[in-house]
């Protein structure tokens, strides 16, 4: 099977269709960024913590990110519906110049007061680790002026 030059790392992990014998290496780490069919590293967190339904899930990046992740995944809920509602920042070209964390301040601020939640996710994008926002700092002051946990899901460590 020839492999673009760009996927020789990834040989083991793609299978074109046919009936020569294969083996398929899947224990591997996303890499940030690549969209594949287990998509991103920041849309696998998003999977993984959208079923906590009482608490705001708020997407600091590109409106894309949040519309690709938004709802892929059903979670049932015994009451709270907050979940189901789609939230971001929506960084525009000037917040990559200058830095979105206080456009993600003020979304938390007014998310905060409007919903009442439990806690809140903020999950970090791509481009949020290239333009080098401090998602921990803001979201602890977040939660330190609010009294819920802010958590902070960077992409960097998942």
């Amino acid at each position: 099977m020839s492999t673009a030059p760009l996927l020789k790392e990834r040989s083991k992990q793609i299978h074109r269709k046919g009936s020569a014998p294969f083996e398929i290496d899947c224990n591997k780490e996303s890499l940030a960024g690549a969209v594949s069919q287990r998509a991103c590293v920041f849309c696998g967190s998003r999977v993984v913590l959208y079923p906590i339904a009482d608490a705001i899930h708020l997407v600091h990046g590109p409106i894309g990110c949040a519309v690709y992740t938004w709802d892929i995944r059903g979670a049932l809920s015994s009451g709270p519906e907050l979940h189901r509602l789609s939230f971001s920042t929506d960084l525009q070209e000037l917040d990559v110049v200058f830095g979105g964390e206080k456009k993600l301040a003020k979304v938390l601020d007014e998310l905060i007061e409007l919903h009442k939640p439990k806690a809140a996710f903020v999950y970090s994008t791509c481009i949020v680790g290239i333009i080098g926002d401090d998602l921990e700092a803001v979201c602890k002051k977040a939660s330190e002026e609010k009294g819920i946990p802010v958590l902070p899901v960077p992409i960097g460590r998942l």
